[in-house]
């Protein structure tokens, strides 16, 4: 289906992108992680924030975005899995210290 156009019959702008979905996963992640965590999402927030770097390095947003080079997103992927595998045992770290009879509740 095409858009309709203008009263002056230019072509209507194009809609803006939709961030990707594996973005979209992310702020949710990250927003159950305050609610869970509190303050101490301080302490994983970094990894979150490179998690979210290497996700727009291999799909940069925008149209005008350039893919890396396929041997360059092969790094970019494995240097993504490290940091989330990273971020998930600080992740497990951090639940157990706001759970009632972890390290700092009991």
């Amino acid at each position: 289906m095409r858009p309709f156009p203008t009263h002056d019959s230019r072509p209507p702008a194009p809609a803006p992108k939709a961030p990707p979905r594996t973005l979209a996963l992310l702020d949710a992640l990250e927003q159950q992680v305050g609610a869970e965590l509190g303050a101490l999402k301080e302490g994983v927030q970094p990894l979150l924030d490179s998690v979210r770097e290497g996700l727009v390095a291999l799909d940069p947003p925008g149209d005008d975005g350039m893919l890396p080079s396929p041997q360059e997103q092969e790094k970019l992927r494995a240097k993504l899995t490290s940091t989330l595998e990273e971020a998930e045992d600080v992740l497990e770290a951090l639940q157990l210290a706001v759970k009632p009879g972890g390290r700092s509740g009991g």
